[in-house]
């Protein structure tokens, strides 16, 4: 699996303008299990950049944002999208929708294993 840490949210909001129609797409895989992605993590994104007065239009929550056929051509709503997935689903995504905007809101660590306490561990970091 891949081992991922959350952007600091005022890295994201450095990107962002109170215009912006944003939209939150999450992992509901590796993420997930690294407790960066998820619909816990979307939600608690999306009610925090609302407490803000951030226009949030859309969620949603992708199996594996990395597997490009799990993702829909007419799937983003709004002008800005924000990505809690691995390099990989922000990739695709960016590969799909050359017009939007896409922001990280994971970083990439590396590959991990899932320990006999359910934990994902670091078992190869990625070079960047």
């Amino acid at each position: 699996m891949i081992l991922t840490k959350l952007v600091p949210y005022n890295d994201i909001k450095k990107q962002l303008d109170k215009k912006n129609k944003i939209g939150i797409v999450s992992c509901n895989s590796c993420a997930k299990i690294c407790g960066t992605g998820g619909e816990k993590e979307m939600v608690k994104l999306s009610e925090r950049l609302k407490k803000e007065k951030y226009s949030v239009v859309d969620t949603d929550l992708i199996g594996a944002p990395c597997m490009i056929n799990q993702l829909k051509k007419d799937e983003l709503k709004g002008d800005t999208t924000i990505v809690l997935a691995c390099v990989s689903g922000i990739y695709n995504l960016k590969k799909i929708f050359p017009k939007k905007k896409i922001i990280p809101g994971l970083k990439t660590i590396g590959l991990a294993a899932i320990d006999k306490n359910n934990k994902p561990r670091l078992i190869k970091r990625l070079e960047d």
